[in-house]
């Protein structure tokens, strides 16, 4: 492309006289003048004449002279030749890294992709270690792919340009305004001494002109003379204008021209790029500041989406710098907003847009996707154009036929019609205007959520997550339990959830949109907030009360409970109070356990029933507390009784952590009082005689209820016999919770 970003752009060259001795001289001259055109050929004979010498005569001059042939031959756009000259230098042994590099870039620019592999284990061969080149190795691979993988764009020259350069079309009015080097309108010709073409400016074509035209004295021809074509709105400078862009409501331009102040370098003088922003005011545009213009750095290629943020290109100083032929360059992407006549404080876009190449041309689309062009990140040869969300992942290279080894740029597309503009020099490296179609992806989605009973779930919020641009959006469900239709994108990953409330728990899915169509997702949920329920339960099935569970939680710690009447404990197992396990203890029963699932979905009903069976001791284990007997008006042990304490007492050391209320009962006959004090004191004597055998007085507890716990009607003045007195006269056995508290908020109401 012969202009790109112009950082340098020469604005007049003192005269060269040829008195000065020597064609090194005169070509050294012009390099340094960039006037790259005129230098090649000079460069081009003297280095031809130190590699390939006539007959008997020496070489004259150096690897300079290769060098900088190398160098004006790519800056003139002569690539075969330039590739030509790198590949001397490699031949010889003489060739630096750079010179490696530049060969690589030429091969793919000539569309020499095959002989890659070879090149860089070469250079690698002799410049090991280099990261470089190292890195252009494990790209080799991606380039080549692209060069395979053609997209759906359909691309057509928009406009031929037939002796100009013409490039960076955008849509204004009824046609398009573009940058040409085909005019020479001014009190002079002006020239570009790099290319030798005329300056850039500002061109209007009307893709559908008038076909009525004016007759000869409806006509200012003497306008059209001087300045047909000319974008006229604004005055334009006498030097290089273009590209030019505008905001959504064609209120505000952004303009590339070049900066008034001048810096002279070995006598040529340089003027670099500028913004130039225009605000429109009825039909007149009216200059305002654009502050980050600086005579120290170029600046330009500005665009500017619907926030109000402004991307554009600069070599500032925070950019990152690379190098070719010996010179420093970078120019990189930045950006900064402008609200209410107010510019914020500019920021350099990150590494996963600017590279240590050249980042040009950005176009930021009303979806908000930022296009440029690039030569830093890997394509097929020069400039290529990419697109990125300004997510954390590299750039999307557009492929073929956007694509091209030659030189890619000026994006612009209507995200709507699908229909853009683009420009490439990608036929005899000549810049021109191609149009093209951007394909067109259908793709829809619906999500269809139903319980677990599979009614449809009405009046919810179900969220679907661009999970590539972090964007979510919430969609109603209908009476159906479906929303309404999701327009997705092509290549992204999404995750489409239900976030469920305080009864149903959510669920979740993930699609990739591949292909066209319509695409429906099923989310089922569940009951939130099931109940667990542990039943405790002999070998029968008949339900046992008292018994205390050992409750292990999620977060190690431990809670016991007795069950109820009932023989259970119910409670909802989610959030901290989750409940892993539980280990059941019975006096005259072997232990339960039982492990409890974590599963709060799956489970389509209210309430998940656990039994835990508990068998029934039997023989020398079976603690006899009947055998537990007093005589009348008696609290001294009996010795059949202690047999039966001495088993508690193995009981309760096999399970230290047990707590036990040893209970004593009396029969109606004697006072209230008094059977209150003698039901005490044999409870006592019982643990009393437990502490002895090395129970902890802590564990166990005496109680005596005197008679107010009768088993049988035989209370005060009621006839009854022998034996069914001493029915009353008993002791129990029952297991406390160390604090006899309950165990927490999770507990439901039997």
């Amino acid at each position: 492309m012969k202009i790109l970003f112009s950082f340098i752009s020469t604005v007049f060259i003192s005269a060269l006289g040829f008195s000065q001795s020597g064609k090194v001289v005169y070509a050294t001259k012009l390099s340094s003048q960039l006037k790259y055109a005129d230098a090649f050929p000079v460069w081009d004979e003297l280095a031809s004449s130190f590699v390939n010498p006539k007959k008997k005569s020496k070489n004259i001059g150096d690897w300079s002279y290769v060098s900088n042939a190398a160098e004006a031959a790519f800056y003139s756009e002569h690539y075969e030749r330039s590739l030509y000259w790198n590949q001397v230098k490699i031949n010889k042994n003489t060739a630096t890294e750079k010179d490696f590099i530049n060969a690589l870039n030429l091969l793919c620019m000539t569309k020499q992709y095959a002989r890659l592999d070879n090149l860089t284990d070469t250079a690698l061969m002799r410049f090991p270690g280099n990261e470089n080149l190292m890195s252009f190795k494990k790209n080799i691979e991606t380039i080549n792919f692209r060069t395979t993988f053609s997209t759906d764009y359909k691309i057509k020259i928009f406009k031929q340009a037939h002796k100009a350069e013409e490039f960076g079309a955008v849509p204004y009015k009824s046609g398009i305004l573009y940058v040409s080097t085909g005019y020479m309108h001014g009190a002079r010709t002006r020239e570009y001494d790099r290319t030798n073409q005329n300056f850039t400016e500002l061109a209007y074509f009307d893709a559908n002109p008038d076909k009525v035209k004016p007759k000869f004295y409806q006509k200012p021809f003497w306008v059209d003379f001087f300045y047909k074509g000319k974008f006229r709105e604004f005055k334009q400078n006498s030097v290089h204008d273009g590209p030019i862009s505008f905001n959504a409501d064609k209120s505000l331009a952004f303009l590339t021209t070049n900066q008034s102040e001048v810096d002279t370098i070995d006598k040529t003088k340089f003027s670099k790029l500028k913004i130039s922003v225009y605000q429109i005011s009825g039909d007149t545009w009216t200059e305002i500041d654009f502050p980050f213009n600086s005579p120290s750095y170029s600046t330009g290629h500005a665009t500017m989406d619907s926030t109000g943020t402004v991307y554009f290109v600069s070599n500032r100083p925070e950019s990152i710098p690379y190098t070719v032929g010996g010179k420093v360059y970078s120019t990189d992407i930045y950006k900064t907003t402008y609200i209410d006549g107010e510019w914020s404080e500019l920021v350099h876009l990150d590494g996963n847009v600017n590279s240590s190449g050249d980042e040009s041309f950005p176009f930021i689309s009303s979806k908000g996707i930022l296009y440029f062009s690039s030569n830093g990140w890997y394509g097929l040869g020069g400039l290529d154009i990419f697109a990125t969300e300004f997510d954390d992942e590299a750039p999307i290279h557009l492929g073929v036929p956007l694509n091209s080894n030659s030189d890619d740029f000026a994006y612009y597309v209507n995200e709507e019609t699908a229909k853009g503009y683009f420009s490439s020099n990608r036929e005899n490296w000549v810049d021109q205007i191609y149009s093209f179609d951007a394909p067109v992806y259908d793709g829809q989605l619906i999500v269809n959520l139903k319980s677990c009973k599979g009614t449809p779930m009405k009046g919810q919020k179900v969220y679907i997550l661009d999970i590539k641009k972090k964007k979510i959006e919430a969609l109603k469900t209908n009476a159906k339990g479906e929303t309404t239709s999701y327009i997705l994108t092509k290549g992204r990953k999404y995750k489409i959830f239900y976030k469920g409330d305080d009864v149903n728990v959510g669920d979740s899915a993930f699609f990739t949109a591949e292909t066209d169509g319509e695409f429906k997702i099923d989310l089922t949920s569940y009951f939130k907030k099931n109940v667990s329920k542990l039943i405790a339960q002999d070998e029968t099935g008949q339900s046992l009360s008292g018994v205390m569970m050992n409750l292990y939680k999620h977060d190690g710690s431990i809670f016991k409970y007795l069950t109820d009447a009932n023989g259970s404990y119910s409670w909802r197992n989610e959030g901290a109070d989750l409940i892993d396990s539980v280990r059941m203890n019975l006096i005259n029963h072997e232990d339960g356990f039982l492990f409890i699932e974590n599963k709060l979905t799956g489970n389509c009903v209210d309430t998940v029933a656990l039994p835990v069976q508990m068998k029934t001791k039997i023989g020398d284990e079976f603690i006899r507390l009947d055998m537990v007997l007093y005589n009348f008006d008696k609290s001294t042990l009996r010795p059949e009784g202690m047999v039966e304490l001495d088993k508690l007492v193995t009981y309760m050391k096999e399970r230290p952590e047990l707590r036990v209320e040893l209970s004593s009962h009396t029969d109606s006959r004697g006072s209230f009082a008094y059977n209150i004090t003698l039901s005490n004191n044999r409870s006592q004597s019982c643990v009393n005689y437990i502490i002895s055998k090395g129970i902890n007085k802590k564990m166990i507890v005496a109680k005596g209820y005197g008679e107010t716990k009768l088993l049988n009607n035989c209370s005060d003045n009621v006839p009854c016999s022998i034996v069914d007195h001493q029915a009353n006269r008993r002791t129990e056995l029952k297991l406390l919770t160390p604090t006899n508290e309950e165990l927490n908020n999770n507990q439901l109401d039997n």
